[in-house]
């Protein structure tokens, strides 16, 4: 007989199947620590910066600021005024006296040659000289009000020097107005008075009463005869049981500035109606102040 090899007993080797390939990561998978770390760290840097920037106050913007009261209204009154106020200079003759003696070829140019002589004033700081007239209009505005006073604020508690740099006198223009207030600013508080050589002030007991449309005129004549002063005008005014402050503006965006004589000047010069100014040899003014020292 063939022998038989009985295989009984003995175990078929397992054979393991193959495991699968594993399917590839999603790519937003794969990457989703690189999106992370370089969109999330710039962020969180920009908002610890901001952070950082307004605590310290250097943020480029800020949230708005309360808008300050107009000067000359008082806080929560609206930024208009209730009337109009113009101020102009009355062309009366007169000099006006410079800081400094005039040098450049512009200022020149325009004296000697009948230039804008206003312009070298304005450029030069000018003060009137002796007296300055100012009229005034006041027009109403859409409801009744009363002028209480008109205050004036000197910019110095007491007048200086008067200015001797350059004297520029110009020929008469005339004008007239409808009240008349005069105010001495050699006086350390000067206030407006019913007249030159009146000592009762004029508000005191008077008021101007302007209403809707209407126009009031008013000449300011502020002197001076020892030194030179500079200043400002407000007005004063009650309506509906509320008061209120208007500053004035200077006339054509000038100052409010007045001075007396001084003895000598390092140029005079004279204006002619065609309004061409020539220098004069004399340097004292003489011919405006015969009771000026030295004449």
């Amino acid at each position: 007989m063939r022998n038989r090899t009985t295989l009984r007993g003995r175990r078929r080797p397992r054979t393991q199947r193959p495991t699968p390939p594993e399917a590839p990561e999603p790519w937003w998978k794969r990457h989703a620590r690189t999106l992370w770390l370089g969109a999330g760290i710039p962020v969180i840097g920009a908002v610890v910066t901001a952070i950082a920037l307004q605590l310290l106050g250097l943020g480029g913007e800020s949230g708005p600021s309360p808008v300050p009261a107009p000067s000359g209204t008082a806080s929560g009154r609206p930024s208009t005024a209730p009337f109009v106020v113009t101020a102009r200079q009355e062309d009366d003759a007169g000099c006006t006296a410079l800081p400094r003696r005039v040098s450049s070829p512009e200022d020149r140019a325009d004296l000697v040659s009948g230039g804008d002589a206003g312009a070298v004033v304005r450029r030069n700081q000018g003060a009137r000289v002796g007296e300055l007239r100012v009229g005034l209009t006041l027009e109403g505005g859409a409801s009744s009000l009363t002028v209480t006073s008109i205050g004036i604020r000197p910019t110095s508690p007491r007048a200086v020097e008067p200015l001797a740099g350059t004297l520029v006198c110009e020929p008469d223009g005339g004008g007239e107005a409808k009240i008349q207030l005069y105010a001495d600013m050699d006086s350390p508080a000067p206030v407006f008075l019913q007249g030159r050589d009146s000592a009762q002030e004029y508000f005191r007991g008077n008021v101007v009463t302007l209403d809707p449309g209407e126009q009031v005129n008013l000449s300011a004549t502020f002197s001076s005869e020892q030194g030179s002063r500079e200043f400002e005008l407000l007005i004063h005014y009650v309506q509906n049981g509320k008061e209120g402050t208007v500053p004035v503006p200077a006339p054509r965006g000038g100052r409010y500035a007045v001075t007396g004589f001084a003895t000598r000047y390092g140029a005079v010069y004279e204006g002619s109606d065609g309004g061409v100014y020539r220098r004069l040899d004399d340097s004292r003014p003489c011919r405006w102040a015969p009771g000026s020292p030295g004449c």
